[in-house]
């Protein structure tokens, strides 16, 4: 126990170490950190707005948790990432709790050291969006409706509810069907299994129905406010953000997507999860204390799998009933498990080779002294230890902090460039001409204003403009210049390796007329 409480508290400080050092990506971050600042500017929390329009694309959950992270420490960087972390903190001390529920407060560290261990969820715990408040909590909604099944108190059923409220407040009503398809699975299971009576368990589905229906409502009041405030703006939005992404016939079938996500995603333990899982389903009268998670994992996997819309973030919510499951094996002395084990180190040393060599770091002694302590350690557990795989994965972790996130910086000034522009020309309209990065109002603190065409800049008077634009204009002065990546940095991987090749950059420029 006394390694596991040492190895949380050096993932913990990993989590925690650079927060803010990166600036707001682009793009998907910047319309969280700016509808959140916005929200503060105007002093109104009803009508979001990202870059002074309507932002309907999502719930306002996460854009009031962000703002009131601005309000009590400041706005920045780290403080815009303050909620996914404390997100995920909060993920994983209810995996400890309800660990401790299922089995023993060993299992419950166990399974929180899994799941902060899954490269996702490493990733995105430094990254504002929704996907880790929601998943704490659907987390919190689907433990205490366990607790609340399992006759651990009745008072469970309407804490759950108010978990689930705030998840479909977060990220929308679909994640209803999530909620309902679990607590459905796993009372047919327990009849299946002759644990409860068919009578019994339909009653009993009812009842999480009706609290489930009554979770619903702020969402629905949200939904109602946004479509009286905005109207057939908001339908088109919620047709696209929800049902087009669900039920797009223009999209075929892709049943093997979110398998092959969980290889890469829940890493270092995604193989030992699939073995896990095919021995849970040979052996469930045995495990039955798991059936709970295991029905919250299925309904994940079969819901996104059949929605029209794959996106590898969406698998998310079922990494805490995976983690619960891998951390079933914990104890096990299996040769397969301990081959797993040599797989993984084999695996992640080779990804920390190739990084180092990638990043052109190969000589870095602290990174090599980090990596060959690891291996020490590693070599001196127990040959099934499960622990052995988050040892393997801390150099991975250490590198991308320490290493890679300072490495991407050098490429993305927009910071330096924004705040230097404002200091200089405050007075003046800032104008984009055919490019926008959506990080620019968050930097700008103000409007920036999107032309597609030159034809636009009729519209504004050239003294009062600053004008970003791809190219030189006649009769306007350069006042600075700045090369940007082009792509997209949600597509990390893409984005380093465009890095490396210096590809999809291009030189912009700022402009005042003459």
């Amino acid at each position: 126990m006394v390694l596991r409480f040492l190895t949380l508290l050096l993932v913990v400080v990993l989590y925690i170490a650079h927060l803010g050092l990166n600036d707001i990506w682009q793009p998907n971050e910047a319309f969280y950190a700016e509808t959140a600042r916005e929200i503060l500017e105007k002093d109104n929390w009803l009508q979001l707005t990202y870059n002074y329009e309507p932002r309907l694309e999502k719930p306002p959950l996460t854009y009031w948790l962000t703002a009131l992270s601005y309000e009590v420490f400041g706005i920045g960087e780290w403080q815009t990432r303050l909620v996914p972390l404390l997100s995920t903190f909060g993920t994983a001390i209810l995996l400890l709790l309800y660990g401790r529920f299922l089995k023993s407060w060993r299992f419950g560290l166990t399974a929180a050291l899994i799941f902060l261990a899954a490269l996702q969820v490493f990733a995105l715990a430094r990254y504002d969006a929704p996907e880790m408040p929601l998943l704490f909590f659907l987390t919190g909604s689907f433990i205490t409706l366990h607790l609340y099944l399992e006759g651990r108190g009745k008072l469970f059923l309407p804490l759950s509810g108010l978990f689930l409220s705030l998840a479909l407040l977060t990220k929308g009503i679909p994640f209803l069907a999530l909620y309902l398809g679990t607590a459905a699975l796993y009372l047919l299971l327990k009849w299946v299994l002759k644990e409860i009576d068919l009578k019994r368990g339909i009653k009993t589905f009812l009842k999480i129905t009706l609290w489930g229906i009554l979770a619903s409502l702020p969402v629905l009041v949200w939904y109602l406010y946004a479509y009286n405030h905005y109207g057939e703006l908001f339908i088109k939005i919620f047709q696209s953000e929800v049902i087009h992404r669900a039920f797009n016939p223009n999209k075929g079938w892709n049943w093997g997507f979110y398998p092959v996500v969980i290889l890469w995603a829940f890493l270092p333990f995604s193989l030992h999860f699939y073995y896990s899982l095919i021995g849970l389903l040979f052996r469930l009268k045995e495990y039955k204390n798991l059936l709970f998670p295991l029905s919250w994992f299925v309904i994940t996997l079969v819901a996104f799998t059949v929605a029209k819309g794959k996106i590898p973030v969406y698998i998310l919510p079922a990494f805490p009933a995976m983690a619960v499951l891998t951390a079933r094996l914990d104890g096990l002395r299996h040769p397969l498990i301990e081959g797993l084990n040599y797989l993984i180190l084999l695996l992640l040393s080779a990804a920390f080779l190739f990084s180092l060599h990638f990043l052109d770091t190969i000589t870095n002694l602290a990174l090599w002294s980090f990596f060959l302590l690891a291996l020490a350690l590693w070599v001196s557990l127990n040959r099934y230890e499960l622990m052995r795989n988050i040892i393997a994965a801390i150099p991975i972790l250490y590198l991308f902090v320490f290493t890679v996130l300072p490495f991407v910086e050098k490429y993305r000034p927009y910071k330096e460039v924004i705040t230097e522009l404002k200091s200089r020309f405050a007075d003046k309209k800032f104008l984009c001409l055919g490019y926008f990065y959506k990080n620019f109002p968050f930097y700008w603190r103000g409007k920036v204003y999107v032309l597609r065409s030159e034809e636009e800049l009729k519209n504004f008077k050239p003294e009062e403009v600053l004008l970003f634009s791809p190219k030189p204009l006649k009769g306007w002065k350069i006042v600075k210049r700045v090369e940007l990546y082009t792509g997209s940095e949600s597509r990390f991987l893409v984005f380093l390796k465009d890095i490396k090749r210096h590809k999809r950059f291009r030189e912009f420029y700022f402009l005042v007329r003459d």
